[in-house]
């Protein structure tokens, strides 16, 4: 009788064994399929920071003259694409950090990136809650500081100061006048009161044009909108972009946080 039991635990051992060995193939292939997503999770957070970084480098540089235009509130916009081009090359840095770590098995790699994500996904929270209750007076704040530039800081077409440049540039590039009500922006202004004109000769839609003098306000002669709709849509389109962007970077984060607490897990497990 125990000859018997014994014989028929040794025909059902070799069938243990194929099913541990199934389930352990399943394991390390599932282990495999997080490691090539982490990789793939942190490729693309490598690339967001890149996007990012490009954001930041427009606002300083290719938007200067939107920049400049912003009177006082210039330099917290400067201040903004250092953070922009900053918080770039962080992403891209953890971006290769996280792919490296997972592709090495590194378990140190794997815990600092999912420090540095989590830290980041924190912040970067917090900022998108800061900026939704204070939207409105931000818009306040830029309307009120790019209007007074006009007014108190515009000097006329031939003025060579930054902030004279930059509304030149704009109203030509963009083909508008003014910044809110068009000619009427300009009374009382420090160009009017020192040229005794209406409206800068940039306002004209034909800058050759003789009759478009600075006085003569027919229809027709003038760009009829104002600067702040082209603004207004020209910030649009970037935000739109930024706010891609940064939705993006915080699902990726957000995966990438889980997946790498599981292989954590797993190569502590294995090594251990």
């Amino acid at each position: 009788m125990l000859t018997c039991m014994y014989g028929f635990r040794r025909l059902n051992q070799p069938v243990h064994d194929i099913t541990a060995l199934s389930a352990m193939s399943r394991l390390h292939h599932l282990y495999g399929l997080l490691r090539y997503l982490m990789m793939l999770l942190s490729g693309i957070i490598f690339v967001s920071g890149l996007v990012l970084f490009g954001l930041g480098v427009w606002i300083r540089y290719g938007a200067a003259s939107f920049v400049q235009v912003m009177g006082s509130f210039s330099a917290q916009l400067v201040t903004i694409s250092y953070v922009c081009m900053c918080l770039g090359a962080i992403l891209s840095l953890l971006g290769f950090i996280g792919c490296y770590g997972a592709w090495s098995e590194n378990r140190c790699l794997i815990l600092l990136y999912f420090f540095i994500v989590s830290m980041m996904f924190t912040a970067e929270v917090t900022g998108v809650i800061f900026i939704l209750v204070y939207k409105d007076l931000v818009e306040v704040m830029i309307r009120g500081a790019s209007k007074d530039s006009l007014r108190m800081s515009y000097m006329g077409p031939t003025a060579s100061d930054p902030i004279s440049t930059a509304w030149n540039t704009i109203m030509v590039h963009y083909k508008c006048c003014g910044f809110d009500n068009s000619t009427d922006d300009f009374k009382n202004s420090v160009f009017s009161a020192n040229t005794g004109l209406l409206y800068p000769k940039t306002c004209c839609v034909d800058l050759t044009s003789t009759a478009c003098d600075g006085l003569d306000t027919t229809q027709g002669l003038i760009h009829p909108k104002s600067c702040i709709t082209k603004l207004i849509n020209v910030i649009r389109d970037q935000s739109v972009i930024f706010g891609s962007t940064a939705s993006g970077i915080c699902v990726m984060e957000l995966a990438s946080m889980m997946v790498s607490v599981v292989l954590f897990v797993r190569l502590g497990n294995t090594y251990y």
